[in-house]
């Protein structure tokens, strides 16, 4: 990983869902000693935004973030569109369960990772999102070898959605 940062954007229709997902990644990039601020509605100036502005806010600041080779891990209920065009290195994570969607939400149209909630292993949706960092190359691997079936299903997904 160069000295550039990158943004992890995790968004879905449950904020709570979102919050946790995001505070876990930002946790386990801290573990491994990478710069990494978590934003999301709670973030101090964030906040105070109308809803409809609030994404725009998060993009605003994680971009300036990764300028400065810092990793955002965002929690937000919007998509990660805007953040891929201010920022060349965004890696989206979908979190979303079987309850009812809220009206108006939009999923992510190519999501690298995707969480479903409630998970069947806690934690699993960080370490998948570890992993996929690890194999785009945002990440260094841990020591921790992958199991080659780990391995294709992360690479299999990233080739469909054309990122590999």
């Amino acid at each position: 990983m160069s000295a550039a940062g990158f943004i992890v954007w995790v968004t879905g229709p449950g904020r709570g869902a979102c919050e946790r997902i995001g505070e876990e990644v930002a946790a386990r990039l801290g573990a491994r000693h990478v710069a990494v601020e978590l934003l999301g509605g709670r973030t101090p100036g964030i906040h105070r935004l109308p809803a409809e502005s609030a994404d725009s806010g998060l993009v605003l600041a994680a971009a300036a973030l990764a300028r400065h080779g810092v990793v955002s891990v965002v929690a937000a209920t919007g998509p990660g569109e805007a953040a891929r065009a201010e920022v060349p290195h965004v890696m989206e994570v979908w979190v979303h369960g079987d309850g009812p969607t809220p009206p108006g939400y939009r999923a992510p149209e190519r999501p690298e990772v995707e969480v479903v909630v409630p998970e069947s292993a806690p934690g699993g949706g960080a370490e998948r999102t570890l992993r996929t960092l690890e194999v785009l190359g945002f990440i260094a691997r841990d020591e921790q070898a992958y199991s080659p079936e780990e391995e294709r299903e992360v690479i299999r997904r990233l080739k469909a959605f054309g990122y590999l």
